[in-house]
Parts: C-alpha cells; sequence; structure tokens
C-alpha cells in the first residue's frame, strides 16, 4: 500500500530542493519572446514609459505566477491537503495528515445540514481500499483551517525578495533582451512601445536644429525646446514629450547630454573634440578586470591609482554612494584636462544608461566659479578641467577632491591647497634627441600630491610630440619597461623601484594600465618582485 506520509515527506524534500535551487533558476534565467509580449501588453494597457526596474518587476511577477501555476498543477495531480474552509468539487484528489496521511477521491457532495455550524457542504471521499468517509467541506470556522504542512510554499516568495537578491543580474539581462527586439523602444531609462509614439517631421528637427546652433551647440531642457517648437498639446503632453525625445535621439545630428532622468539636449558637431575623440593621452585597447575573487593587496593598490582602466563598470550594479574622493592625478589625465571614472567615482559623477555623453559643471570650492565638463560615459573620463589644472598649477601626481552636491549636474572640486615651496621631486627632462631622462629637482609645489606619482615636466611640448612620434610605432610593452626601469633605478641607492613609481613613470611615455604593467613585470624574468610592491632589474639588463 502506497505510504502517504513518506509521500509526504518525499514532497517537503522537493520544496527545500526547490528553495536551494530556486538561485540557480535565476541565476540561469533566459528572457524568451513571451516575456517580452507580456513586458509589451504591459506598456499598451498602461500607456505610460516604465524604467527597467518597473519592468524587471513586472517581469519577475510573471515568472513566479507561471512557477505557482505549475505547482498547482503539481500539487493538483498529488492532491490538496485537506481544510475544512475549502470548496473540493467531485474527482478532487485530497490528502488528510491528520488521519495518518490517508489520501482518496471526492466522489460526491451535498449540502450539509447543521444550524449551529450555519451554511456549509459535505464531500463523500473514497479511499484506496473501497472505504467511504464524509468530511465537511465550505467550512470557515474550523481549527484544520489555520493548520500549514508545507512552509516552503513558492507563494511564500514575492518580487521584492528577488529583486533584492537577484535584481542587478535580472535587470541586465532583460536590458539586453530588449535592446534586440524592434517593439520597445529606449529613451533615457525609460521603455515604450513604438507604435503608440506621435511622429515628428522634418520640420520640427530642422527648427531644433537651428535653435540650438543659435545656442552655440546647447544645452537646452526639453520642455524648453518644445515650448520653442510651439509643442503645447496639455493633453498628450507627455506622450508628445517622449516622442520628440524620441525624434531627437534617432537623429544623428543630435545628443541626449542631460544626467539622470533630465533630458538635455545638443548639437553633437559643436561638441568639443575631447568629447567626439578620445585623446591621444587616454588612448587604449586594454581589458578591464572583474573585480570580484581578486586579490585583496593587488586590488587595493590598483585601486588607489584611480584608473578608470582597471575595474569593469556594471552600470546595473549598485555601487556603495560615497560623497567625498581624492584622486592623484596620473600623466595622462593631467595632460588631456581629464579625471578618470572608476567605481570609487561613479557615483558621484550622474549617470544615463544610454547617454554616452553629459553635460556637467564644476564648481571651484572656494572661488564658486563655475567650470562646463563633460563625462564621457564609453570611455570613462571626465574632460574640460585643462584651463583648470594650469590656474591652480597642477602636476602629474597633484592630488584633486571632487565631491556631490544636491544638483547631481554640479560637482565640487578642490585641490589640497599649499603656500608655494620647493620639494625634490622626479622631473622628466627631454633631450634634443627626443630621448628623456628622469631626475631628482628641486620644483616649485602649489598643491597636495602623491609622492611616488608627483613628476614635474618643465617642457610639455617636447613630451607631445614624443607621445605624436610614439603613436605612430609599436613598442613593445616590456621595452619600455625596462628602460624606464633603468632610468627609476639611478634615482635611489638600493636600485629597486617601487610598482607607483614605475606606473607613473610609464604613463609619462604611453598609456598603460596597473594591470597590464603588473602582468608584464610577473611574466617576465628580467624584473624580480622583492617585496613591499619593489621591482629590481637583473644584472643581465
Amino acid at each position: 500500500m502506497y505510504n502517504h506520509k513518506e509521500f509526504f515527506l518525499a514532497e517537503v524534500c522537493m520544496a527545500w530542493q526547490t528553495k536551494n535551487n530556486f538561485a540557480d533558476y535565476w541565476k540561469n534565467l533566459t528572457i524568451n519572446q513571451n516575456d517580452l509580449n507580456a513586458l509589451t501588453n504591459h506598456l499598451f494597457e498602461t500607456e505610460s514609459p516604465a524604467v527597467i526596474e518597473v519592468l524587471a518587476t513586472v517581469f519577475v511577477n510573471n515568472r513566479l505566477k507561471e512557477i505557482q501555476a505549475e505547482e498547482e498543477l503539481k500539487q493538483e495531480e498529488a492532491g490538496f491537503f485537506y481544510h475544512p474552509k475549502e470548496e473540493y468539487p467531485v474527482g478532487t484528489k485530497i490528502i488528510f495528515p491528520e488521519l495518518n496521511w490517508i489520501s482518496g477521491v471526492v466522489a460526491a457532495t451535498r449540502e450539509g445540514n447543521n444550524p449551529i455550524f450555519g451554511d456549509f457542504s459535505v464531500i463523500t471521499v473514497e479511499f484506496d481500499d473501497g472505504s467511504t468517509k464524509e468530511f465537511a467541506s465550505n467550512l470557515e470556522d474550523h481549527i484544520l483551517n489555520d493548520k500549514t504542512y508545507m512552509s516552503d510554499s513558492i507563494s511564500e516568495i514575492d518580487a521584492n525578495s528577488i529583486m533584492q537578491e537577484f535584481g542587478v543580474q535580472i535587470k541586465r539581462q532583460l536590458s539586453q533582451a530588449l535592446a534586440n527586439q524592434n517593439e520597445l523602444v529606449l529613451i533615457g531609462h525609460s521603455w515604450f512601445p513604438k507604435s503608440l509614439l506621435i511622429d515628428i517631421g522634418i520640420g520640427s528637427l530642422n527648427i531644433a536644429e537651428a535653435i540650438l546652433d543659435s545656442m552655440d551647440g546647447g544645452p537646452i531642457g526639453i520642455a524648453e525646446l518644445m515650448k520653442q517648437l510651439e509643442m503645447t498639446d496639455e493633453e498628450n503632453k507627455q506622450l508628445l514629450e517622449f516622442s520628440l525625445n524620441y525624434a531627437l535621439q534617432e537623429d544623428s545630428r543630435f545628443d541626449e547630454v542631460g544626467s539622470s532622468g533630465v533630458f538635455s539636449w545638443y548639437l553633437k558637431r559643436m561638441e568639443p573634440k575631447s568629447v567626439l575623440e578620445v585623446p591621444l593621452y587616454l588612448q587604449s585597447d586594454c581589458q578591464s578586470l572583474e573585480r570580484e575573487g581578486f586579490d585583496p593587496d593587488l586590488e587595493k593598490l590598483f585601486s588607489e591609482l584611480s584608473d578608470e582602466l582597471t575595474w569593469q563598470i556594471d552600470p546595473h550594479e549598485v555601487y556603495e554612494p560615497v560623497k567625498k574622493v581624492r584622486i592623484p592625478l596620473s600623466y595622462p589625465h593631467w595632460r588631456a584636462g581629464t579625471l578618470p571614472i572608476t567605481p570609487e567615482t561613479y557615483t558621484i559623477f550622474p549617470s544615463a544608461l544610454q547617454s554616452e555623453r553629459i553635460k556637467i559643471d564644476f564648481q571651484d570650492e572656494i572661488s564658486k566659479e563655475r567650470i562646463p565638463a563633460w563625462v564621457v560615459r564609453p570611455h570613462r573620463y571626465v574632460t574640460g578641467l585643462k584651463e583648470w589644472y594650469e590656474d591652480q598649477n597642477l602636476i602629474p601626481g597633484s592630488i584633486v577632491e571632487i565631491a556631490s552636491t544636491k544638483d547631481p549636474g554640479v560637482i565640487k572640486i578642490n585641490i589640497e591647497r599649499k603656500r608655494s615651496n620647493k620639494e625634490w621631486i622626479k622631473t622628466v627632462l627631454v633631450g634634443a634627441d627626443g630621448g628623456i631622462v628622469f631626475a631628482l629637482l628641486r620644483q616649485s609645489i602649489y598643491a597636495g600630491f602623491n609622492d611616488r606619482m608627483a613628476i614635474a615636466i618643465p617642457d610639455v611640448k617636447g613630451l607631445d610630440q614624443i607621445w605624436e612620434n610614439r603613436s605612430k610605432k609599436e613598442i613593445p610593452l616590456k621595452n619600455d619597461v625596462t628602460r624606464l626601469m633603468h632610468e627609476l633605478s639611478k634615482l635611489n641607492n638600493q636600485s629597486h623601484v617601487h610598482f607607483v613609481d614605475l606606473y607613473a613613470g610609464i604613463n609619462v611615455i604611453r598609456r598603460v594600465s596597473p594591470q597590464e604593467l603588473f602582468f608584464t613585470l610577473a611574466d617576465n624574468d628580467e624584473f624580480t618582485h622583492i617585496g613591499d610592491n619593489y621591482y629590481h632589474l637583473s644584472a643581465s639588463q
């Protein structure tokens, strides 16, 4: 005879496995066409744009309903636990945990007849041995109604708990799936059915170009642009705004440059050169690293260098917000007038999932002067600070401090100000033959600096010519590292070179990430690590 208690224990075991394998379900998620159709229908019903967080929650709720339906179907096939309050049609399988887990099938139903209990029904259940017994159903007041026999039900899991644990991955995969379909379009952070958009004619776009041209390129907010275009339909204002944003987005003449959630437009042809083209000093083919699981000591060393090439940045990831960050300037950023976007600085600068360039202002914390600047998301740098660096008499290695404000489009900027004094620091001298040497010379210093990264550059034009000449050649990194090791080892009696000194020095002549330098040192016997991030060049070199 079938042991129904064993059946129950098997079900409990299966529920436990389901709960423990639930993580695998979301980790190995595949977005299918039915999922996308459901989201499209949701947007058609609401007739309102939705951000990825909202769509992800809708998606999770839909999946949970599917899982719940599957569980209910399995439960129906196995049998329902008996609760007097439920209604059980003829043919329903029922399990009776309170009767030693026996089970049976409802053979008949009738109305109950007992004024004490009010309205209820009576079901006749036939058991496996052929016997029958009657039980109450549709009976609201009974002690067994509060009994729970399986606490691991999938119905107890809600979308919020799923999003808290797996939200980043779900949003990432859903964004990728949405990007590969054609029915929904993304404007800014929001998705909307393309077929519901209002058609914006080429004439309106030409007028928009003329308006921006008269403003030296912009920027102009979408509300002001609609006003100047005389788009004043209050009844369809939100749809009209969304449609105009989409039309501008699809026209290559325009660039959306607003900070998170704010639409602002600019003429692309009038953007600064350092926005449209990566400056020579920042150009690199280096692949960024995944931070998770990386050696802690090496991670700390790399992160202190504030190099945008080091760590990957996931726009769907929730990074720990910071209000203030200190950044030591490498030569490439000092020369280009830029700052790096790293996981540490990422939350200070305004972000956007779609806009590649964002117009912002830096504000000098002392003078309150506003410095126009641009966040260039694809290449992870912020440009526009060249003149400010010159005004502050900064050098490579100077420490710049940035801080967020209540306005995401305004970033405070400052330096550690100090009276002008002379310091012995590494100085790059450019020879007539285009070669360089490093020497320790006394230089005037006007701001706080990183001791190992500080480098004085008396001949900027000479170095510019070296960069220009080298850009036409393919020089192995190992050759440059060997050469720089020779130069820098002359500056101390032990002939040892610290990793940070070498990183700062080699970036004076070529763009090199910390990981590229580290792997070059680690993979070649000519370089010996002697501890505490110091390296020594072998005698044969």
